[in-house]
């Protein structure tokens, strides 16, 4: 398998410009280094944790490395599920889409085959500089679709993206554009597929913007962290299918663990969800994103999963009796900026048994919990109106989880 030589010194110089945290399934937060990961357990200084008991890890970078990795990239591939990486595409056939990723010491090419890609943006940073940043949340068309940068669009089937030229057949027949005149692919929604996630998988963000899912990682001798990415692959692997990479601490904003300890509350569907908003229309929750859209992202610290709400709303799920805690982090969004201002509660079979107070737009997040769910048989998160009824109320519950025993 594509296998990447990165120098460890890289780590090392890392480690001293950076501080980890890690956040356990029962709510706890440690502050430390994490030293290496192994098969079944992290150790962070001297203590070793086992990796059934992480819900993340972030690794907070000084002003001078935060800033390292985020000039690579020119193109942003979208994939179905949420994941991206912002990357140089080369080529796109029928088949998949070829791109470079130079965030990494060693530049790597990797194959993502078509069928997982929601979208790809090219050089979306320049769109976005010139107010025209595409939004590729599109309605079932069934069909692909590019969209450029003058506005005009055209609707057909893709051919082929090379180095200068996109070529696409349309209703009228073919037709080839200028690459550089492109701002978005989107792909026919009808042939998007999502890559299947097994139960132990970890989702990560790197410090160019990408976000991939990845199988558990593990240390090599060399304590790099070694990474078999989901739904993309190395060309010329020994093993199709599969991107095994090895990479270093530096490039890693945050590491965020799904397994068997927990139930996520946004993989659970509610029983009832009620909103009655202030004025206007009504505002179901979004899961695992933000109510102003978007990712779930607070402070500039983006969670994988979560529920976005905006006040006044309830959401109540029914329990089995199989998990003792709930735990959480609440916050208002960064889409709100400093604006909002809400109230989240927690009811257990009716009875509130945790209130946040005043919570506002800008603030860290708040922790939550555990809280107990001995003999419950439902749990109620609530949101509601501060002191400016719903304005910029973009509510986060960050990790909300059921905890066992």
């Amino acid at each position: 398998m594509g296998m990447l030589a990165i120098p460890l010194t890289l780590v090392a110089d890392a480690q001293m410009d950076s501080r980890d945290q890690v956040e356990l399934i029962d709510g706890e937060s440690m502050a430390g280094r994490v030293v290496e990961f192994r098969r079944d357990v992290v150790l962070v200084d001297r203590r070793t944790v086992p990796v059934e008991r992480i819900v993340r890890w972030d690794r907070f970078a000084t002003a001078r490395k935060e800033g390292a990795g985020r000039g690579h990239g020119a193109d942003e591939v979208l994939l179905v599920g949420g994941d991206r990486l912002r990357c140089r595409v080369q080529t796109i056939d029928l088949e998949c889409v070829v791109a470079r990723w130079d965030l990494l010491a060693s530049p790597t090419v990797f194959r993502v085959p078509l069928e997982h890609v929601r979208a790809v943006m090219f050089s979306p940073r320049t769109a976005a500089r010139l107010g025209r940043r595409p939004n590729v949340d599109r309605g079932g068309l069934s069909a692909d679709e590019l969209l450029l940068r003058g506005g005009d669009r055209l609707v057909g089937e893709l051919k082929s993206v090379g180095a200068d030229m996109v070529e696409l057949t349309t209703a009228v027949g073919p037709r080839r554009v200028a690459r550089k005149s492109v701002a978005t692919l989107l792909v026919n929604s009808d042939l998007q597929v999502m890559v299947q996630r097994p139960k132990p998988h970890v989702r990560i963000a790197f410090s160019d913007g990408s976000r991939l899912t990845a199988t558990r990682p593990i240390s090599d001798e060399n304590r790099l962290i070694g990474l078999e990415f989901l739904g993309i692959e190395t060309v010329g692997a020994a093993v199709s299918g599969k991107a095994r990479v090895d990479v270093p601490l530096p490039v890693i904003r945050s590491m965020q663990f799904f397994g068997e300890r927990i139930l996520r509350l946004a993989t659970r569907t509610p029983e009832r969800v009620v909103h009655t908003p202030f004025l206007g229309t009504v505002r179901p929750p979004v899961i695992d994103g933000s109510i102003g859209g978007g990712p779930l992202e607070v402070g500039g610290r983006w969670s994988a999963s979560g529920l976005g709400m905006t006040s006044r709303t309830q959401m109540t799920w029914l329990l089995d009796g199989r998990h003792r805690w709930f735990c959480s982090r609440v916050a208002i969004d960064d889409t709100a900026g400093a604006s909002g201002d809400v109230v989240f509660r927690v009811l257990v079979d009716g009875r509130r048994v945790w209130s946040s107070g005043p919570v506002r737009g800008g603030r860290a997040p708040r922790k939550l919990g555990p809280v107990d769910l001995s003999g419950a048989r439902k749990l109620t998160l609530v949101v509601d109106f501060g002191r400016r009824a719903d304005v910029g109320d973009h509510a986060a519950w960050l990790d909300p989880r059921l905890v066992v025993e």
